[in-house]
């Protein structure tokens, strides 16, 4: 896992490969909990559910995570200062913790993105700041 932190403050984490186990890679006090699942054949984790419970963030965070193609992402800290610009392919995932992000497809690519919920039309465009 590589960790990308601006002034300490953790932005995003890059997960390049998945180790062996149920491996959780965000903090438990992240508004996002990210679980990577990597077992053998026969391996069968206990059927479960959980039990309703407020949960209630400030922040939005998300996941990118390619499946076909390579994507560039810039990233952004919290004061808007262009940091890091991390490529990822696929099977690749990038966990947007704080500050922001930028896209830029380099191949036809197919991704998913996963945030926190719900919606709210909350976008803020960043004009370019490099450090």
């Amino acid at each position: 896992m590589d960790k990308y932190i601006y002034k300490d403050r953790l932005v995003a984490l890059r997960i390049q490969k998945i180790r062996d186990g149920s491996v959780p890679q965000t903090d438990p006090k992240e508004p996002l909990q990210v679980v990577t699942l990597k077992h053998i054949k026969g391996k069968y984790l206990q059927a479960h559910m959980h039990a309703p419970k407020n949960r209630k963030t400030q922040s939005l965070q998300e996941c990118l995570v390619v499946i076909k193609g390579m994507i560039g992402v810039d990233l952004y800290a919290s004061d808007r200062t262009l940091f890091k610009k991390v490529t990822l392919g696929v099977g690749e995932m990038l966990i947007l913790l704080n500050g922001g992000y930028g896209i830029n497809f380099l191949k036809d690519s197919e991704i998913f993105e996963v945030k926190n919920g719900p919606f709210v039309e909350d976008k803020v465009i960043i004009e370019e700041k490099v450090s």
